[in-house]
């Protein structure tokens, strides 16, 4: 029998002011298909509704060909309060695509564009005591507002739902306001800036606003304390008389000396603790990691503590195979630890603002952020909402991330579109109104900004020199490999290069065609290098993606769909010289070999061992320019290929290559990538088909089926085929705890694999 309600998954009860509890279990989804229904009722039959976790996408997608679902979803969830006279509660939804619209208990609160960056609600004058209903209307479809190409004409996708966290925030009547609901340009929340910075001194700069929510006037203190670890190593104290019903901003200067500077080299982060005192109680208190750094730009180039650097970096699209957008926290963490595993020392986030669990990991890995709005190909002269869009990106874009030591510069610019100049200006205002201090950059592709962002392709094609502003390449190593222009329609065939010359290769092309992709990178990030005077660069791209204009995978990745490593990836971390000592052997020693092995290090000296004789000692200078560290030698008939790399004489890393035999056993790998699993959370677990000697076969085919028991589900398919000798799964862990059992059968050879959280 069919009954009205209005399901109580979880009672949320905040216990302390200025507490924030995840609201990510227990919500209520469907796909509408009827775009004019309306589900936003305070009471509803839910019956034939889908129990869903956050992160969450509507529909898993194909791993590839692309294809992605556009619609009207709803969400619903049930909180109960127990307290609410005297107190502020706010909702914050880190992530909702594309349009939103939130009710609560049946009455309209909100309405949001844009799908990368918070939807905030005050949720003080809408909730009673006991149960309250929260409904949510998502719409991904196309959006002339939004932008930006219809998903057809698109190079990426953007995916749907409730794809970050949802988060209740309890506050009392003396509080910390929050920065999307306190919109005052450059304040609301807490604003962290510096000045003065070198290595005997720095000024830490705190703004912290304040809301009296209540009738009578209140004497406040605020307190920064900046910690070292456990170590309070300076402290500021401020006291304002604040009247009902009021804000205003507290603005404190802290002195330290000798500080600890962060930087790409030595990410030293503090932690600041600001609290709220009403009669010597503290009635609001919060904590953030800070890193204290200059950067600055001199005669064009890049000073970052008073040191001329170059940074070598990377393009990111946050995407999944199977999930979308849809990551935990920790795999949003994973992927900036291999950014940074593999050489990168900066990365811009294309082409749209990421994950605050994401900049959190560069704050703490050494990572320079370019932060990006969204936009992409796309400029609506006809529709004056569309740059009111834009220009409440840029100011949500620079309120939500200021405070991060990571960012590097803000591209407040929409990627590869002409921008009429006023729009320009104004764009660049509006980051430098929000964040009125030193160290602040915006910048663009176009000239107009601080900072200069331009691709090699378009410097290629158009035959442009940029010697005379900061420069920043964003892009590079893949289009001028993939066709005969720059790249502004991309979406019209029949002009491509040939296939194997291009820097476009999957995992399972071969070793001939990932060779080629790292010949190519080397000659494009050489030229960066030698004719530009470019303070970083950006290969394009990461990690492969799905994308709207065509069912074929971008596969420029360094790492493929599913993160595993290409021949590029060895080439970058050969890059840092400075860096861990790493021979590898870009070879699979099969009958599809090539006579020449390609061997890429960082090391002074490789020696290399065939077959258990010694061949060739090759000489590498890893900090030469340009830079080359592949070599490659002609071995005919090799089965057994060993390189040991040398510094200063003595071995520091090595290699070895067997060429494949009988196809015997399968390996399944757990892959954590550093980060342990964690309570609702994803990782890849990868299958290696593999002989007697553990040598993996570029194999494409077959089907793998893949199994667990224990608190964890699979995330997407769970039959998949070996792509280059592994096939891939996600894993989704669930609340309980305990132990995970993962089982891998293929024909007659089965694995398993055991996993605690």
């Amino acid at each position: 029998m069919k009954r009205l309600f209005t399901v109580l998954f979880v009672l949320v009860a905040l216990a302390a002011y200025g507490a924030e509890e995840q609201m990510n279990h227990n919500w209520l989804f469907r796909i509408a298909t009827d775009a004019s229904a309306d589900y936003s009722g305070e009471t509803l039959d839910c019956s034939d509704w889908q129990r869903v976790r956050l992160p969450h996408t509507p529909r898993y997608e194909k791993y590839y060909p692309g294809e992605q679902w556009q619609g009207i979803c709803w969400y619903r969830h049930t909180v109960e309060v127990d307290k609410l006279r005297g107190e502020q509660w706010w909702l914050n939804v880190e992530g909702a695509m594309n349009v939103a619209d939130v009710w609560v208990n049946g009455v309209h609160c909100a309405h949001h564009l844009g799908g990368y960056l918070p939807v905030a609600v005050d949720l003080t004058d809408h909730l009673h005591k006991g149960k309250n209903t929260i409904a949510i209307r998502l719409d991904n479809n196309d959006n002339p507002i939004t932008g930006p190409r219809p998903i057809k004409r698109l190079d990426f996708f953007w995916y749907g739902g409730l794809y970050r966290n949802v988060s209740l925030i309890r506050k009392g009547e003396v509080a910390i306001t929050h920065p999307f609901i306190d919109t005052t340009p450059a304040e609301g929340g807490v604003f962290v800036s510096y000045e003065g910075v070198c290595k005997k001194f720095a000024q830490v700069n705190v703004g912290v606003s304040v809301e009296n929510d209540g009738k009578k006037s209140k004497r406040i203190v605020v307190v920064n304390r900046l910690l070292d670890g456990e170590k309070v190593v300076a402290e500021s104290r401020a006291e304002e008389r604040l009247a009902g019903k009021s804000r205003t901003t507290v603005k404190s200067k802290i002195l330290v000396e000798n500080p600890r500077l962060w930087s790409h080299l030595s990410p030293a982060l503090y932690t600041l603790q600001t609290s709220v005192e009403v009669g010597g109680k503290v009635v609001d208190e919060e904590s953030r990691k800070i890193g204290i750094r200059s950067i600055e730009i001199k005669d064009n180039q890049l000073y970052v503590n008073g040191e001329k650097s170059f940074l070598r970096g990377v393009n990111r699209h946050q995407c999944h195979p199977y999930i979308g957008y849809a990551l935990s926290d920790n795999a949003q963490v994973r992927d900036a630890v291999r950014i940074k595993e593999a050489g990168f020392d900066f990365v811009r986030l294309s082409h749209y603002p990421q994950s605050t669990a994401f900049l959190k990991a560069c704050d703490s890995l050494g990572i320079f952020v370019l932060n990006c709005v969204y936009g992409w190909q796309y400029f609506n002269k006809k529709e004056p909402k569309f740059r009111e869009f834009c220009y409440q990106q840029t100011r949500d874009m620079v309120r939500r991330d200021r405070n991060h030591p990571s960012i590097l510069a803000w591209e407040a610019s929409l990627n590869e579109t002409k921008q009429p100049a006023d729009f320009i200006a104004e764009m660049s205002r509006l980051v430098h109104e929000e964040y009125p201090a030193p160290y602040c950059y915006s910048a663009g592709w176009q000239r107009g900004y601080d900072i200069y962002v331009e691709s090699r392709q378009f410097r290629i094609f158009n035959k442009t020199t940029s010697d005379d502003v900061p420069l920043i390449v964003s892009e590079y190593g893949d289009w001028e490999y993939y066709a005969n222009d720059g790249g502004l329609t991309q979406y019209v065939r029949g002009w491509r290069q040939k296939p194997e010359l291009t820097s476009r290769q999957l995992r399972e092309d071969g070793e001939k065609r990932m060779v080629q992709m790292v010949e190519n990178l080397n000659t494009a990030h050489n030229d960066n290098l030698t004719s530009t005077k470019a303070m970083a660069d950006g290969y394009w791209v990461m990690f492969d993606y799905n994308r709207g204009y065509t069912e074929e995978i971008e596969a420029s990745g360094v790492m493929s769909h599913d993160r595993l490593p290409k021949y590029a990836y060895y080439y970058y971390r050969s890059l840092r010289p400075e860096g861990e000592p790493m021979v590898y052997i870009a070879s699979y020693l099969d009958e599809n070999s090539p006579v020449e092995k390609s061997i890429i290090s960082n090391c002074e000296v490789v020696k290399l061992l065939s077959d258990g004789k010694e061949v060739s000692e090759l000489q590498f200078n890893p900090y030469a320019k340009p830079l080359h560290t592949l070599q490659k030698i002609a071995l005919p008939n090799c089965n057994n290929l060993v390189a040991i790399g040398f510094r200063n004489g003595k071995e520091v890393a090595r290699h070895s290559v067997s060429a494949p035999e009988a196809l015997t056993k399968l390996a399944i790998e757990l892959s954590e990538c550093g980060v342990k699993l964690g309570k609702n959370d994803q990782i890849f677990v990868y299958v290696r088909l593999q002989d007697k000697n553990g040598t993996v076969p570029n194999f494409t085919g077959g089907e793998v089926r893949l199994s667990v028991e224990g608190d964890a589900i699979i995330e997407g398919d769970s039959v998949s085929p070996f792509r280059a000798g592994i096939a891939s799964f996600i894993i989704r862990s669930g609340d309980k705890g305990g132990e995970i059992k993962v089982k891998a059968k293929y024909g007659t050879l089965t694995d398993s694999a055991q996993i605690s959280f």
